[in-house]
């Protein structure tokens, strides 16, 4: 959003008197982002004491805009037209049809900030051969694995609403393997069943950068989430079909095959980590600007698409100052999608 938007949100559609905002208190202020917006990761006392008018106003400058949208719908829902007094309706109609415009703008699946389409297949880990994939039904997007599919795992459970969490992983892994979940929510490592996924997702890295950013993540942030972590998936495949690439009748699939690392937080809201060695961009070590070349247009794709990429230098990611970096990385990505 705007800042022009906010303050018009805020000063002419619910007012404020004496620096308060409408009729708020900090206790309603609180109830309202669960109440009205369906936001629960919202923690208004992070913010630094002020009214209700100025967190209000951090708390939408902060947020994404998925979360913008559910925010001005929350507003509309709680001061709908009908609330305010005749002599004000006219103008608030006007407003209450500006910010559902703008609501439909910020809605991931309808703007540039959030990927489009359900996501139907999840594979992911391979620890041998490349799977080898087709599209069995070209209308419905769906796949199959023809060949080593015996090296890769396929997450095959509903992918709900909200962020995919580590724990939605285990329970699938614990179904998979006829083992028992455990009720306590006990952290990792504690739990065998959990440890052993993390083992197997742990074979399908490639690099000593790319272990130390998933050891680093679990080590410095699961038993602080608990089971609001996220999910990071690593070595996960795109939907891609060599098999019948040329019945794709002039239709491009993206050059990039695999993502290192991807992380749901909504079904729109993709986020996905590359770990970049000098295979990326050079042969030996000489550079090769087409592997660049390649490489960033790949992101390009991607972007367009509505995924939000993150890059890493192998280079940077060793010892003790390669884990300060990526604890650093994650904490503040987490601030952005409020997990933190």
């Amino acid at each position: 959003m705007k800042k022009s938007e906010i303050y018009r949100l805020v000063n002419d559609y619910i007012g404020v008197d004496g620096g308060y905002l409408g009729d708020f208190s900090y206790r309603t202020h609180r109830e309202f982002y669960p109440c009205y917006c369906d936001l629960d990761n919202i923690d208004v006392d992070s913010y630094e004491q002020g009214t209700t008018r100025k967190r209000f106003i951090a708390i939408l400058e902060d947020s994404p805009p998925a979360a913008q949208a559910k925010i001005i719908q929350g507003v509309l829902n709680k001061y709908p037209v009908s609330s305010f007094s005749d002599e004000e309706r006219e103008q608030k109609q006007v407003l209450y049809n500006e910010f559902t415009e703008i609501i439909k703008k910020l809605e991931p699946s309808n703007s540039g900030q959030g990927a489009k389409g359900e996501i139907k297949n999840l594979i992911f880990a391979a620890n041998g051969l490349k799977p080898d994939i087709v599209l069995s039904d070209s209308l419905n997007n769906d796949i199959k694995i023809v060949k080593n599919a015996e090296y890769c795992l396929v997450y095959d459970w509903p992918i709900l609403e909200g962020v995919f969490l580590w724990e939605n992983l285990v329970k699938w892994w614990a179904n998979k393997n006829n083992s028992i979940f455990p009720e306590n929510n006990s952290i990792f490592p504690d739990d065998k069943t959990e440890f052993n996924l993390y083992s197997r997702l742990m074979k399908s890295l490639n690099s000593k950068p790319e272990i130390l950013l998933f050891e680093t993540y679990f080590k410095r942030l699961r038993r602080e989430l608990g089971d609001k972590f996220p999910a990071l998936i690593p070595q996960v495949y795109l939907h891609y079909d060599p098999k019948t690439f040329k019945n794709l009748k002039g239709n491009k699939r993206l050059s990039r095959q695999r993502m290192d690392f991807l992380l749901l937080f909504s079904k729109q809201e993709r986020v996905v980590i590359e770990v970049d060695g000098k295979q990326h961009y050079a042969n030996d070590d000489i550079a090769n600007p087409k592997k660049y070349a390649e490489m960033v247009s790949a992101d390009r794709e991607l972007r367009l698409n509505g995924y939000e990429i993150y890059r890493f230098g192998g280079y940077e990611l060793y010892g003790k100052q390669g884990e300060l970096i990526v604890e650093n990385f994650f904490r503040r990505l987490f601030k952005k999608y409020k997990i933190l």
